[in-house]
């Protein structure tokens, strides 16, 4: 169970860098509003299967991607709260980050994101949270749906696409890529099984 509060001011990035080194497992985001969420540790099944959705795009970064892979604890500071789930930064927007500021906050959008729905959201809550993504700069957005073992591709003015046990995004949604990002969701979704 999540716990939000509004301390006095908003924490700054140092601050949450700060609390989740120190009071891991518990994790440590700021909203939008400035309110801060604790969170504890993710359950087994949605550990398992961010960890096959993080192997796929792992995998596929390494032969055909060439930027860098996003897991779920990476920080991210564009004005949103948390991080996704995992996402994908290209090689060139990374190669633009200051080497100095790489061990700080993510503090440009990747260009994709994914946000998994855990047991204590709904799809319509994870809808939102990856409409905010892509607010923020995210140019391709998917909402992977466990319960409904679907995942929705979303990118800016454009009307969402629904797929089922396979997700291809085209390379050329992903800057430097030589191919196509094609996710086996069955693997993703049966990972706990």
């Amino acid at each position: 169970m999540a716990v939000q509060f509004r301390p006095k001011s908003p924490p700054t990035d140092d601050e949450l860098e700060f609390l989740n080194a120190r009071f891991e497992p518990l994790r440590f985001e700021r909203t939008l509003e400035g309110d801060l969420v604790v969170t504890p540790p993710t359950g087994f099944s949605t550990g398992t299967q961010n960890s096959e959705l993080n192997a796929q795009l792992v995998a596929w970064n390494r032969r055909h991607g060439h930027g860098k892979v996003l897991e779920s604890s990476t920080g991210v500071s564009i004005g949103l709260n948390g991080a996704p789930d995992a996402g994908w930064l290209s090689g060139s927007r990374f190669r633009a980050i200051p080497k100095e500021q790489r061990a700080k906050f993510l503090r440009v959008p990747p260009e994709l994101i994914f946000e998994l729905r855990s047991p204590s959201n709904t799809a319509t809550s994870t809808a939102k949270r990856v409409k905010q993504w892509l607010s923020a700069g995210v140019e391709v957005a998917v909402a992977l749906d466990p319960f409904e073992k679907n995942a929705t591709l979303y990118r800016p003015k454009l009307d969402p696409a629904v797929a089922v046990d396979t997700l291809r995004i085209d390379k050329a949604l992903l800057p430097g890529a030589t191919s196509d990002l094609v996710l086996d969701l069955t693997a993703i979704f049966d990972a706990d099984d």
